[in-house]
């Protein structure tokens, strides 16, 4: 994957426009009961749908930036699982997929059937599904079937199995609508596949449709599925068909850079990363000629390159680790700047928003790391124009090497599948910050990629058995997927790992238990009767098996 040509900003204005056209251009004036009142029908379908196309976005975001958490990608708040989270926290992903996205594609739906616009139900229906699955995974059963009667205040929950199944049934409906020979126009805007026309336009979405069934297949274990999607080969299985959401670099009017840049370049750092999760990429591979991933000064920028002795800016320096620790566990400081904060603790937050690390060039849009050592700055790097690694080639590859493991019981094709995945993955990071780390003595390079592949090869091979591959096929997965915390959290459900072995224990011995589905939203519960909160997160979806544990 380059780096971007074209910005979320240039097709954010287009949307703009629609928002600032006249009326007696939106809609027939004839046709209103009413001067003050819009009927749907009369809505601009494009106006619509980059609603859908934003608010898709905003459902994925949420699940990511909570998975991060769930995973130990980055920093979770809290002594225990149990007051890390209340039920508002859950409220985005729920609040964006209800009250945006599944409302507007219902008032999409006839207008474009009566125009014949198939283009915009296929998109449509593809982020529909995609939020469907989503809601399913992040929280089990939820309101569906009644949920948009607008005569009903309390639907009732749906089996989330159920949905599932409607959600893969609608991206079939989506592909035969992108299919569809009598369609007259495609979309003004499309945020996801701005840069393709034509037949490569529709070839790209039908891929990201049949990935995303791809992916529902994998949780529930259905090989036959599965495997006929593989070998049909319309799937997102390089670089040029990744499912991604760009932001640019625009500050205001509106803000559209990815708002973990502005979050972390504004002023100071507003993110803490993860100690553990640093830890993987600087020593997983130290005896073996890396002396870190050679993702890393892509994935996270150090504002020092050197650790504090003052115990005003890290208290933890004056800590030992807690006994619950194994000695080659990680805690509170890695060395040379890499400053993040170990998983769950509640300790209050220092004066170190200028020293603490950071997010990275990729996929942030932020500074790569060559040893400067220099606070953030508004504008640094690539001034926030990242995005959103919604569904990439290599994560669509590492779920064949999962399944060739788990459902077909194939080890060379899962290590074949394997390596395919990691050599894009570092294909992707390096083309993406290559402007950054070219030149630097720490960019990617074929050498590197080569030898890192010799290596997760050599230990693929000598692994023991099914779960000794499945392991370390899932910790290179969740290596890779930095940046979408929803995805790693699917895998880590699904497969059990990376578990104890890999990642960091919490500060306290006993943590509690670890959330297998979040909470119902407060928004859910605190205004719909028929809707009761959990009283255990320990249950997970219907797919999950509980493979794992993950309480400690």
């Amino acid at each position: 994957m380059k780096r971007f040509k074209t910005s979320w900003f240039a097709a954010l204005a287009m949307v703009m426009v629609l928002t600032t056209t006249s009326c007696s251009d939106l809609i027939n004036d004839d046709l209103l009961d009413s001067p003050n009142s819009l009927s749907p029908e009369n809505v601009d379908p494009n106006f619509l749908l980059n609603n859908i196309q934003l608010a898709a976005r905003s459902v994925y975001s949420g699940a990511s930036g909570l998975g991060m958490q769930m995973t130990r990608m980055t920093y979770m708040f809290g002594s225990t699982y149990d007051n890390a989270y209340s039920p508002p926290s859950f409220n985005g992903v729920y609040t964006n997929a209800y009250a945006g996205l599944f409302i507007d594609v219902q008032n999409l739906i006839p207008i474009a059937e009566e125009r014949d616009l198939y283009f915009h139900l296929g998109i449509a229906k593809t982020l529909k599904a995609y939020a469907m699955l989503v809601l399913v995974d992040v929280y089990g059963d939820v309101p569906y079937s009644q949920a948009l009667d607008p005569t009903n205040f309390n639907p009732g929950l749906d089996d989330d199995q159920t949905i599932y199944a409607e959600a893969i049934a609608l991206l079939d409906e989506a592909i035969a609508d992108f299919q569809n020979p009598n369609r007259r126009s495609i979309p003004a805007v499309d945020l996801y596949y701005d840069g393709l026309s034509g037949a490569s336009k529709q070839d790209a979405w039908i891929r990201a449709a049949n990935t995303f069934k791809l992916k529902a297949y994998l949780n529930t274990g259905n090989a036959s599925a599965f495997n006929a999607l593989v070998s049909g080969g319309q799937i997102i299985s390089s670089d040029a068909y990744d499912f991604i959401f760009e932001y640019s670099s625009n500050e205001v009017n509106p803000d559209s850079r990815h708002p973990y840049y502005g979050g972390n370049y504004d002023s100071d750092a507003g993110d803490y990363m993860s100690i553990g999760y640093m830890n993987i990429l600087l020593n997983d591979k130290a005896d073996d000629g890396f002396d870190m991933d050679p993702r890393l000064r892509y994935f996270i920028y150090r504002q020092t390159t050197t650790d504090t002795q003052d115990f005003n800016e890290n208290s933890c320096i004056t800590e030992f680790p807690p006994a619950h620790f194994e000695l080659d566990d990680p805690f509170c400081l890695l060395g040379d700047g890499w400053w993040g904060r170990d998983h769950l603790i509640n300790d209050g937050i220092p004066p170190d928003g200028l020293l603490r690390s950071t997010w990275g060039v990729y996929p942030v849009g932020g500074q790569f790391d060559a040893d400067y050592g220099v606070s953030v700055f508004r504008g640094m790097g690539y001034a926030g124009e990242g995005f959103e690694p919604i569904m990439m080639s290599n994560m669509t590859w590492f779920m064949v090497a999962e399944a060739a493991l788990t459902l077909n019981n194939d080890p060379a094709a899962a290590k074949a599948a394997l390596l395919t995945a990691i050599e894009l993955s570092m294909g992707t990071v390096a083309d993406f910050g290559g402007d950054q780390a070219d030149g630097t003595g720490y960019e990617i390079t074929d050498a590197g990629i080569a030898l890192y592949l010799d290596v997760v090869g050599s230990r693929f091979d000598a692994a023991s058995g099914t779960e000794g591959k499945l392991r370390l096929l899932a910790k290179e997965a969740y290596i890779a997927t930095w940046g979408n915390g929803y995805e790693a959290y699917n895998m880590m459900r699904r497969t059990g790992y990376p578990d104890a072995v890999e990642l960091q224990p919490a500060r306290v011995p006993q943590p509690g238990d670890w959330y297998r589905s979040f909470l119902y939203p407060s928004a859910m519960v605190e205004r719909n009767s028929s809707v009761n909160q959990k009283t255990d997160r320990t249950v997970g979806p219907f797919w999950d098996k509980g493979k794992g544990n993950f309480n400690f």
